[in-house]
């Protein structure tokens, strides 16, 4: 027998056992890495946060340097399309106005990593636009800004005196939405509100049929004066809001709406226009023309309601594919976009793995990111 063959047999000499053992420690090392690289990541994320960040940032590489757009603003982008949402101060932490870790914020963030970066989610050259209340910290809008959005510090709409006391929502910056109507160098913009996780890309959604340029139904009669003038056309588009349980794709005969023709204000597609803007100003600051909960949401179905309902200009319903309020594990696997959820606290725990996962490879990506610019 040869000496290698002998120094690896269990005969062989100390020398050969010590050689033997170091074959094994490199084999064993192999496998391991073979492991971590194929293996899919753990459900748990939670308790496996560090592991994922680091797996993330460790496969980012130069091209996330050149995916980012630090000097993107409304100047700059040609598209004719945006994606949009709201921002308002952290009124849980005031003591702490530029926490990063306030769960609105991180949500923001994800958001915009899953529109403007995930290979998975990612739009085609369509901005983000983030409208931060004037209350949001400079920490905030300095990090959304090195993400790649476009961060706008809107002035506030001041919430009309009728709604004080009349059991109005505490989230006065919502009415700030509707400076999105003053962007007018865009054809389309779709709103999402920030507890938003997407499953797929949403640039489809500008090209639902919903969302086309309507006419403004010709009915005097059924205008207020009070309220002003209708604009000619207009675009309003979204989906009713839906029961927690509920069915994909769901449907009103299978009794997965509460009211059909009530819009959900946390998805819609619209043209930014100043003639309308001015229109919801008007209605919004004469006492008691909508009700007072969830105010700019029943603001915006009001002026939008239905024909039936004296409507002038109804809101059209884009296909159920675009979006889920309370989603469950059935939307997930049906091919919903996107999922209107809190991805700290999802009303369907099924869920709640996979919307964290999204959580740590957004941080994963921008840890590496930001390393890189060191």
């Amino acid at each position: 027998m040869s000496p290698y063959l002998r120094s690896l047999s269990p005969s062989g000499t100390g020398i050969g056992r010590r050689n033997c053992m170091g074959l094994y420690v490199i084999l064993a090392a192999v496998a391991i890495l073979t492991l971590f690289v194929y293996t899919p990541l753990p459900t748990a994320y939670d308790s496996q946060r560090d592991a994922l960040v680091k797996h993330v940032a460790d496969a980012t590489t130069q091209t996330a340097k050149s995916a980012l757009h630090p000097s993107a603003s409304l100047e700059t982008t040609e598209s004719k399309y945006a994606f949009a949402t709201l921002l308002a101060a952290d009124s849980n932490h005031p003591d702490d106005p530029g926490n990063l870790h306030d769960d609105y914020f991180i949500a923001t963030r994800l958001l915009g990593y899953q529109i403007m970066h995930a290979p998975e989610t990612r739009s085609k050259d369509i901005p983000f636009i983030v409208l931060a209340t004037k209350g949001v910290h400079e920490n905030k809008i300095e990090r959304l800004r090195r993400d790649g959005a476009i961060v706008i510090v809107v002035e506030t709409v001041e919430k009309p005196s009728w709604l004080e006391g009349a059991g109005a929502s505490n989230w006065q910056e919502v009415f700030d939405k509707l400076r999105l109507w003053e962007f007018t160098q865009f054809d389309r913009i779709c709103f999402l509100d920030g507890d938003t996780v997407l499953n797929r890309p949403l640039d489809g959604v500008f090209d639902d049929p919903a969302v086309a340029l309507h006419q403004t139904l010709n009915r005097p009669d059924k205008n207020k004066e009070d309220e002003g003038t209708l604009p000619s056309t207009y675009v309003f588009a979204g989906q009713p809001e839906m029961n927690a349980a509920h069915h994909y794709p769901p449907s009103d005969a299978a009794g997965d709406y509460p009211n059909i023709n009530y819009l959900n204000a946390g998805f819609f597609v619209m043209q930014p226009s100043l003639e309308l803007q001015k229109l919801y100003l008007n209605v919004m600051h004469l006492p008691e023309r909508f009700p007072p909960h969830l105010p700019e949401q029943n603001l915006l179905n009001y002026v939008h309601r239905p024909e039936a309902d004296g409507g002038n200009m109804p809101w059209k319903a884009v296909s159920t594919e675009w979006n889920a309020h309370y989603p469950t594990m059935e939307d997930l696997k049906g091919g919903v976009a996107s999922l209107h959820e809190k991805w700290w606290a999802p009303v369907d725990k099924s869920i709640g793995s996979y919307l964290k996962s999204w959580r740590w490879r957004m941080e994963g990506f921008y840890e590496a990111v930001d390393e890189q610019l060191k």
